[in-house]
């Protein structure tokens, strides 16, 4: 399949570019603490101008220490953050690539704890996801950031950056002012639209002035900001074309603020492509560029948007994590060789945790830790466990110029990551298992299904080296009256016919797993109800994916017992305790447990009577995710 669109040149006056996808603002949390760029930044851009995007937005970088969104935010506030800067830009021109910064003042959307200084916003009106009301900014201040907004863009254009993109999106300071949900005031900032986009258009002059006619000067917007009395499209429409007569040079049109961030990075419960209809209506009012965002996983997706009029260009930010050579992979019409995305929502998880990184990819932040080089002396090495993690390092092993042999002890590859993708819209962990597989028998690894490694093998065969890739067992608790045969595992039911489990069933766990397994069954038309001890389900999932499963379970009738502990089982019954007391729950012909996991590593002391050299990776070392197995399968097999 041709992609005849997404590969004509394009440009943004001197931004000229030879693909139409870019990359849109990411915070990673790479940068230092005083702001910053680190060698860790340079690693992860260059990485992505390499793979052939259209161009890059640098994440939001902050004018003002005032505005600052986490503390390891990028900077732009002096001219030792514009030193800094250069050297990211240069590496990306280094890599045949153009680069755009964005600038950005988090106003309300953010904490004095980050800042050092009192948080500010158009109102005094806290952020309905955080607890500190801001300072109302008077007029004189607003002045001064918009001089603030101008003397970053010049430090952008100085540091050698091809343009420069101001964030007016997303419920920072600037979309603060634009929105009615957040800008009450009264005064020439503040009423109707027209007072309202006051501040942002002044920003974006002061910064036409700073940078002069040529610069290229990009505007993002959210059209819609899905909350209740928040912006929409045909308010949006107007502030678009505002932008446009004042000098932007093109529009970047994404949605949402932090109040409706369970769907600003939409994950797998909804629809590809959900925000392409604001820049379509956007580009209707305007003349110039637009720029679409929303859930672009494929550049046959990103490549109809274009052909249809819908934008110019077309942001891939999370596909891009996931493969930084998506694009010219797709050029070369290498579709099946791109790393899909989940939407999973761990990159925005780790993100809050600390450091940016992706399930799918583990070189994602660690491009200049995980480099796949040739063994310097090939070795037999054999991979124990056909999941995800055997399979990626398998993959990696024999790529590095190893003979691999993996065993898989049952009769299909792809462990619990092949009951994974049973649930409602998960079916994308399914599309990346098939892209696992596929790579490793590319790789020429030898994948013995329905084989159990036993020492006799391991004695006869003798790898050199061996890793163990066994996954995890379902937790077995200690509940009175649970005996061998009465319960179900998560894994078991997942993967029994549907008639046997009977109609009313009971789930013990709530966590991702427990929620994701009721809303499978609830849709197939059982009636289930789930027991958590925790106030709510799914609480060890990211919120995007928190949030549209506990909705979908309440749409679906499923029973939902927070805050309560199980006591007691028997056939048919349950006795629990909730803050209210102990009561019997009765009526249940099939219960499911799903209590967590615990390690398989019946295979292990074989192995080390055996003395050969043997990594334990992913569920085998410590029950946990996706992620986790991936990287230590990649750093496992980048070991020996």
């Amino acid at each position: 399949m041709m992609l005849e669109h997404l590969f004509r040149p394009f440009a943004i006056k001197s931004l000229d570019m030879a693909c139409r996808i870019v990359m849109p603002p990411m915070a990673t949390n790479f940068a230092t603490s005083e702001g910053l760029v680190s060698e860790q930044q340079i690693a992860y851009y260059t990485a992505r101008a390499k793979g052939g995007v259209g161009y890059i937005h640098v994440e939001h970088t902050g004018i003002l220490d005032q505005g600052k969104s986490s503390p390891f935010m990028l900077m732009i506030s002096t001219d030792r953050h514009t030193e800094s800067l250069s050297r990211l830009i240069q590496a990306v021109h280094q890599a045949g690539c153009k680069i755009v910064v964005q600038i950005n003042h988090a106003g309300r959307q953010t904490s004095a704890a980050v800042t050092g200084h009192p948080i500010v916003g158009p109102s005094p009106v806290s952020c309905p996801t955080r607890n500190e009301t801001p300072q109302e900014l008077s007029a004189a201040q607003i002045q001064e950031l918009v001089q603030a907004f101008a003397a970053a863009a010049g430090r952008v254009k100085r540091a050698g950056a091809d343009g420069v993109e101001v964030h007016m999106a997303h419920g920072y300071l600037l979309c603060s002012f634009l929105s009615p949900f957040s800008n009450k005031r009264t005064d020439e900032y503040g009423g109707d639209l027209k007072r309202r986009v006051r501040f942002p258009v002044e920003a974006l002059k002061a910064v036409r002035q700073e940078v002069g006619p040529d610069f290229p000067v990009i505007c993002r917007l959210s059209a819609d900001e899905y909350v209740p009395g928040g912006l929409a499209i045909e308010e949006s429409m107007e502030i678009a074309a505002m932008l446009a007569a004042e000098g932007a040079d093109a529009l970047h049109v994404s949605a949402c603020n932090a109040a409706s961030g369970f769907l600003n990075h939409p994950p797998y419960y909804v629809e590809e492509g959900v925000f392409l209809h604001l820049a379509r209506a956007i580009k209707a009012k305007v003349r110039i560029p637009v720029i679409a965002v929303g859930r672009v996983r494929r550049p046959q997706m990103a490549d109809k948007v274009i052909a249809e009029g819908g934008a110019d260009l077309v942001s891939m930010g999370r596909a891009l994590l996931a493969d930084p050579d998506l694009p010219q992979k797709a050029r070369e019409g290498h579709f099946d060789q791109i790393i899909p995305c989940l939407s999973c929502n761990n990159c925005i998880k780790t993100l809050r945790a600390g450091q940016v990184r992706c399930t799918v990819n583990p070189q994602t932040g660690n491009e200049g830790r995980f480099k796949l080089t040739r063994a310097a002396r090939p070795k037999k090495v054999w991979v124990i466990g056909g999941g995800p993690g055997g399979l990626k390092a398998a993959d990696i092993a024999a790529r590095r110029g190893h003979s691999v042999t993996l065993f898989e002890k049952s009769d299909q590859l792809g462990g619990r990551m092949r009951l994974a993708g049973i649930p409602p819209h998960k079916e994308v962990f399914l599309e990346f298992l098939d892209y696992l597989v596929r790579r490793a028998r590319e790789a020429g690894v030898e994948l013995k299904t329905d084989t159990e490694c036993t020492a006799q093998m391991l004695s006869s065969g003798r790898p050199e080296a061996l890793i163990l890739a066994t996954g995890a067992l379902p937790a077995h608790p200690d509940i009175p009256g649970l005996a061998a045969g009465l319960a179900l595992s998560v894994d078991q039911a997942l993967d029994a016919p549907l008639e046997s489990l009977g109609q009313n069933l009971l789930v013990l766990g709530g966590g991702g797993v427990g929620a994701e397994v009721a809303d499978y069954l609830s849709q197939k038309g059982k009636k289930v109800t789930v027991v958590e001890m925790l106030d709510a389900v799914a609480a060890d999932l990211v919120g995007h994916l928190k949030h549209y499963l506990t909705l979908r379970l309440k749409d679906q009738g499923v029973s939902l017992l927070t805050s309560t502990k199980v006591k007691e089982v028997g056939p048919g019954f349950a006795v629990v305790e909730d803050p209210s007391g102990t009561r019997r729950l009765t009526g249940f012909d099939g219960l499911i447990l799903a209590l967590g996991a615990k390690p398989d590593q019946r295979p292990l002391e074989d192995l080390q009577k055996q003395e050969i050299e043997t990594i334990v990776i992913g569920d085998a070392r410590q029950a946990r995710g996706v992620m986790e197995a991936l990287s230590e399968a990649e750093e496992a097999a980048l070991a020996i």
